[in-house]
């Protein structure tokens, strides 16, 4: 039976918000919560009580909630931007009424700070102030050259924040493989300015590639991969090369080739597809949560 006209209206307005806030970013997040959760913070014989637990509950799907509302926030202000660098997909998502996605974007805000107030006033304030920062964040400090990549690297991982916040995590081992994942995240969103970088020229957003220019880009990125060998060494000798290190030596691995590609890559495909290739990066930083 033919599916009602106004069902598939529905339909692809549902479809189309589910692409607005990335459902297989959020997918992603709230798995690595939860392997973090039962593999990092707790030992994994206990996963029932873990899983009883209603705040560890609250806890993921107030980073959920708040990071849907992040999403829809950035869109609204990249607009134009995303007009330029991806307009089918801009289009496909502008089924939805901008008045409609910021009502979502309020009621996914408030639904996470009500999750937050659940488990503790400190929890709910983390998410106050990580809210905040979503849409600071997406108003202003997007466009300020360098600084808008370091805070969007900084504020993907801030939700795992949230989890150590309530089971008062305080080891260096975990929060050293943190500052790698921020490592990749942080690269990550350079080559993605990288792969947007004729709509900021256009609209004239002060991103490093816009400011410092390709060639000099490149290098920065070679910069910072080195770099990634100073948490990957701590952890090597702090803990052997056993466990989390065998993601570390992949990682490593995985950030010097992905910097050889960039040496060659000039067209816009190109920085597209190393983007993909950082991704599953950290995918696998997410998945080897098991072993750390």
């Amino acid at each position: 039976m033919a599916l009602r006209r106004r069902d598939r209206i529905l339909i692809f307005k549902l479809s189309a918000l589910l692409s607005l806030v990335r459902w297989y970013n959020i997918f992603f997040l709230a798995l690595a919560q939860y392997l973090a959760v039962l593999f990092v913070l707790n030992e994994p014989s206990d996963w029932r009580t873990i899983l009883l637990d209603p705040s560890v509950h609250a806890i993921v799907f107030a980073s959920l909630f708040s990071v849907a509302g992040g999403y829809i926030i950035n869109n609204f202000y990249d607009l134009e931007k995303d007009l330029i660098n991806r307009p089918n997909k801009t289009l496909y998502e502008k089924i939805l009424r901008q008045s409609t996605a910021l009502r979502l974007y309020i009621l996914f805000t408030l639904t996470g700070l009500a999750l937050g107030i659940y488990v503790s006033f400190n929890v709910f304030l983390f998410f106050a102030a990580f809210n905040f920062s979503l849409w600071f964040y997406s108003h202003k400090l997007k466009k300020i050259t360098f600084l808008g990549n370091f805070m969007a690297a900084i504020l993907s991982i801030t939700p795992f924040f949230a989890i150590f916040l309530y089971f008062r995590l305080e080891d260096l081992v975990i929060l050293t493989y943190v500052s790698f994942l921020l490592l990749v995240i942080f690269i990550r969103e350079i080559i993605k300015d990288l792969e947007a970088l004729k709509g900021d020229v256009i609209l004239g957003y002060p991103t490093l590639p816009v400011v410092l220019g390709l060639k000099r880009t490149k290098w920065l990125v070679a910069v910072f991969t080195f770099s990634g060998l100073i948490p990957a060494g701590a952890i090597f000798y702090k803990v052997g090369f056993v466990g989390i290190a065998y993601y570390l030596a992949l990682g490593l691995a995985g950030l010097f080739f992905s910097a050889g590609l960039l040496a060659l890559a000039e067209k816009k495909e190109h920085f597209y597809y190393l983007n993909y290739l950082y991704r599953i990066m950290i995918i696998g930083g997410i998945i080897s949560l098991i072993w750390v």
